[in-house]
């Protein structure tokens, strides 16, 4: 605060120059240098007239009349001299100091109402608190709010503009861009860090994590390059194992997926509440892999002769384990449109990962028109259902009974 304050002064100081040089400097030497110039010539001019007069017998004392002349134009010169000496004397403190006070309301007046004093502050407080913040941001003890997230952005950027080549403070600030979803940041920043510290494996987890963001091939390849570095540096980095997997998963690499949580499981023990995500992982993986390997039954919807289509429905498909089970393994939500129409169940549209569609030995396939889009049957809705069907084969439901 005390630089702003300072330029601040700096500032009203060459303003209350610019204000105060024009009353100080005020043209009379031009004025002085006119009537000189005006003296010049009228004696020139006088001294012309005196010889033509001369010439011409009008006059007979042509020596005395020159003398004269030139001694008023001697005379004029002290004039010249006070006019200078004036010229320092003409304004008085009193009538300066007025000016200048006017000018510091005016200018500090306008600042203060129309200026950003306030944001400035808060800036610089903001800059004060960057290392409790980085603290928070890197122990992750409990999440930080909105504005948190903005204030350590603030703190950072003003950080790394003086301090460039803190490898550290743009990992933070590429950190702060995959939390608030900005691609640009986040990959820039961590861009950044690696070029200035490439060997750090908290960098290149960070650098991988902002290329898998950012979703093009060639950086998810990279990405994987950087992690299989970090990975093969340390065995035990589960956070680069975790992004490995993950990119498996959304690159459908389903056993790669599987093996590498699995191993995960390995490492943190029976005993770590973590297992229970990494099961619901694996789980994920396993039922997206039979739907690949064709774990999943075709279903062609008809509709009976009496049935009457409401205007704004749904078609409601589901798998069940018995033609008495009331809650699905999977099911499809469908807008209305020509029947019959042909669905396609498969184990990752299973409601719970741990019932996949594919677990029991056969379906039954049921199939209703919802008048308002809640799940629960009611009366009205009309409904069918299939006989029971193996993983593979394909059923056929036609909707003709009315609850």
């Amino acid at each position: 605060m005390m630089e702003f304050w300072s330029a601040t002064l700096v500032l009203f100081i060459l303003g209350a120059v610019m204000f105060l040089w024009p009353l100080w400097q005020k043209k009379d030497h031009d004025h002085q240098a006119s009537r000189d110039a005006l003296n010049k010539a009228f004696y020139f001019d006088r001294v012309n007239e005196i010889k033509a007069e001369s010439a011409e017998g009008l006059i007979d004392n042509e020596q005395d009349l020159t003398q004269d002349l030139q001694q008023s134009l001697l005379d004029d010169i002290p004039e010249k001299e006070k006019a200078r000496q004036a010229r320092h004397l003409r304004l008085s403190p009193m009538q300066w100091i007025p000016g200048l006070i006017v000018l510091a309301v005016v200018s500090f007046g306008l600042y203060g109402v129309k200026g950003s004093a306030n944001q400035v502050a808060d800036w610089q407080t903001t800059a004060e608190n960057l290392p409790a913040l980085s603290k928070k941001l890197l122990n992750n003890d409990q999440p930080m709010s909105q504005q948190e997230m903005q204030d350590l952005t603030l703190a950072l950027r003003t950080r790394l503009q003086y301090e460039p080549d803190d490898s550290t403070g743009w990992l933070l600030l590429g950190r702060i861009g995959l939390a608030n979803r900005d691609r640009e940041t986040a990959k820039g920043a961590m861009e950044k860090a690696y070029a200035l510290s490439p060997s750090r494996p908290e960098i290149q987890i960070g650098l991988a994590q902002a290329l898998l963001f950012a979703g093009s091939e060639v950086d998810s390849g990279r990405a994987e390059t950087l992690l299989r570095s970090v990975v093969s540096d340390d065995p035990f980095n589960l956070q680069a194992m975790s992004l490995l997997a993950y990119q498996a998963f959304e690159q459908s690499r389903f056993n790669d997926a599987i093996a590498t949580w699995k191993a995960m499981k390995t490492l943190i023990g029976p005993d770590d509440p973590r297992n229970e995500t990494l099961d619901q992982s694996i789980a994920r993986a396993q039922l997206a892999l039979n739907a690949a390997q064709g774990a999943a039954v075709e279903v062609k919807v008809s509709l009976g002769e009496d049935v009457t289509l409401p205007d704004n429905g749904v078609l409601i498909v589901s798998a069940h384990e018995s033609a008495q089970a009331a809650m699905p393994l999977a099911a499809k939500r469908l807008p209305l449109s020509k029947f019959p129409v042909t669905v396609r169940l498969s184990d990752t549209d299973s409601l719970n990962p741990n019932r996949a569609l594919s677990s029991p030995e056969t379906l039954v396939i049921k199939a209703r028109i919802d008048a308002d889009g809640n799940v629960a049957t009611k009366n009205g809705d009309w409904v069918g259902s299939s006989q029971p069907v193996k993983i593979g084969q394909a059923a056929s439901v036609t909707i003709d009974k009315q609850q």
